[in-house]
């Protein structure tokens, strides 16, 4: 049997199942401090079980610091509303197209019913290329467009 192509792969198979998710109610505040508490760089916003959102550090960057906002905020008015979500069978190739395209760095990962069962990051889906094509990660020239002119330990 023939190994299965790294991009054809089930997202079900990366998906961070450990993720955090909030209700659009819940308190800027408290929110913060569960990312804080769990080394979180995103969430997903529900309401009535169902995705409506993420809040990623680049909202708290964008959004909260710049503005002067309370600590009760619902964090419902900060998110990044309706984000583009991904089903656990989607696979690799599908959720590299979106990230680009979308220019996202957060796919929450849902189930048909819209419920959320997931979080892709970039930076899991960075880690699972680079497990899947370890030479050509590692040998990678540190500038992209790099050309050696000489042969490496010669």
């Amino acid at each position: 049997m023939a190994p299965v192509n790294p991009f054809r792969r089930p997202l079900a198979e990366l998906a961070d199942d450990d993720f955090l998710a909030v209700d659009e109610k819940t308190p800027y505040d408290e929110v913060l401090g569960r990312m804080r508490g769990s080394h979180a760089g995103s969430l997903v916003v529900t309401k009535g079980g169902k995705v409506t959102g993420v809040f990623t550090e680049r909202d708290v960057l964008n959004r909260c610091a710049l503005e002067s906002v309370g600590g009760g905020t619902p964090v419902g008015t900060l998110m990044t509303p309706k984000p583009a979500t991904l089903a656990l069978t989607a696979t690799v190739a599908e959720a590299l197209t979106l990230m680009h395209g979308r220019r996202v760095r957060n796919i929450p990962l849902v189930d048909e019913k819209g419920a959320p069962k997931g979080l892709l990051t970039v930076g899991r889906l960075i880690r699972f290329l680079a497990y899947a094509f370890p030479a050509e990660v590692v040998n990678l020239p540190p500038r992209p467009g790099q050309v050696s002119d000489e042969t490496e330990g010669a």
